[in-house]
């Protein structure tokens, strides 16, 4: 018997190697700005701490600024002066008019509002666009062709729509734990008294942790196979599950054995994302470290200094650290992003025909027969150059088209993965 979620961890290699070699500046760049966006694709519930993390490297806060941490940013520049770094209206008043240096804090104070709102806007539309991003990778992947323009207006909406189902999935799970625990504080539950009680702990925790593993497997379920069933099937969220859930209902230990092979596969990534990690880093320090040994033998390169590190430290820093990022963090980010993606893909395809979006890659000569993704190439007229020029109009991209594969629900047998075509279930791996 053959099992999808083994099967899948060669067909993730033939898509990784066919979709990221030979190595194109171009795409690399483009996924190394996906990966910042849907670098936690294998969970559904990090789509919103996607988007607070991404608006945290790019407004230099703790995150989506909160009341808390508006309240504090704000306390912040209003404590400036106090600070030394603008003028108090002390300091000012020998070179101020009298009514400008009154009128100073208030000015202070309008920027950190400013910049408070600023950075609410910048965190909010960062989360509203996040969500996109799961689809602009599948379709990527799927079509061979990457174009974030393109592609971020085309699924837009979806992104608004996975969105909306990840708030309201949290909200039913988190509200009735809260509810229940706000109850029984005030109807003066005793704490002590149920210590006392272990078998009443033992169900608490039994039902607690199976009420976690739900909430679990309906969120990342919904990011590995619903997302890619709205790309291959059209129509929202809802309309995704009804397409997956009979698919997993009707193979439950097909379904068990990707689960445990999913977190065996995310093992292994990270253990070897961490050593090309490292060894990219020694790399970098090596080169950084030459660099500023060669300037502190040039005269004055070790007394001279910046602030109080010396010109050697700094150039070897300035050069290591964005050397690092691209040349290290950035690519095994890609690499690791593209391959537990595709592995994604290729278990799903393997669970049902008319959600398999990589038969080009499987098959191994680049055939679109009887591809889903030929079918959305096809719809959109796909021949435009993947950097994005030309005229083409961006409602024609990313449309949907129903699959002409074979429903999977129709299949009397209840399993449809015995009738497919042997050659591209590659059951000779």
């Amino acid at each position: 018997m053959s099992w999808h979620g083994v099967d899948a961890v060669d067909d993730a290699i033939d898509v990784t190697r066919g979709f990221l070699f030979p190595v194109r500046l171009g795409r690399w760049a483009r996924m190394a700005l996906v990966s910042v966006f849907a670098g936690g694709g294998g969970g559904g519930g990090r789509i919103a701490g996607n988007a607070a993390s991404t608006a945290a490297r790019l407004v230099g806060s703790g995150g989506v600024p909160s009341g808390a941490g508006a309240a504090a940013a704000l306390a912040t520049l209003l404590a400036l002066p106090t600070l030394g770094l603008v003028p108090t209206p002390g300091d000012a008043a020998a070179s101020v008019p009298p009514l400008q240096s009154d009128l100073l804090p208030g000015a202070v104070g309008a920027v950190g509002l400013l910049a408070v709102g600023l950075a609410a806007l910048v965190g909010l539309a960062l989360l509203l666009v996040t969500p996109a991003f799961q689809f602009v990778l599948v379709d990527g992947i799927a079509r061979d062709d990457l174009r974030i323009r393109r592609d971020v207006r085309s699924h837009f909406v979806n992104g608004l729509r996975l969105l909306g189902f990840q708030i309201g999935l949290f909200a039913a799970f988190a509200v009735p734990p809260a509810a229940a625990a706000a109850l029984a504080v005030l109807s003066g539950v005793d704490g002590a008294a149920l210590a006392n009680r272990p078998g009443a702990i033992v169900a608490i925790v039994l039902v607690a942790a199976a009420y976690v593993l739900l909430f679990a497997f309906l969120a990342r379920f919904t990011i590995e196979f619903v997302v890619p069933a709205m790309v291959a099937d059209g129509g929202g969220v809802i309309d995704g599950w009804r397409r997956v859930w009979p698919v997993l209902k009707r193979q439950p230990k097909q379904t068990v054995v990707y689960l445990v092979m999913h977190v065996l596969v995310g093992i292994g990534v990270s253990i070897v994302s961490t050593v090309l990690t490292l060894t990219g880093l020694l790399v970098v320090a090596l080169l950084a470290g030459v660099v500023g040994l060669l300037v502190s033998v040039v005269p004055g390169g070790t007394s001279e200094v910046v602030g109080a590190v010396p010109l050697a430290a700094v150039v070897a820093f300035a050069i290591g650290i964005p050397l690092f990022v691209v040349g290290v963090a950035f690519p095994v980010g890609v690499l690791a992003l593209t391959y537990r993606r595709a592995y994604e893909l290729a278990a799903l395809g393997r669970f049902a025909d008319g959600l398999d979006l990589l038969g080009r890659y499987r098959a191994g000569d680049g055939s679109d027969d009887d591809d889903v993704a030929a079918a959305l190439r096809e719809a959109d007229g796909d021949a435009a150059p993947e950097d994005g020029t030309g005229d083409e109009d961006p409602a024609e991209f990313g449309g949907f088209v129903r699959s002409s594969v074979r429903d999977p629900d129709d299949d009397p047998d209840g399993d449809d993965s015995d009738d497919r075509d042997p050659d591209r279930r590659g059951d000779g791996r």
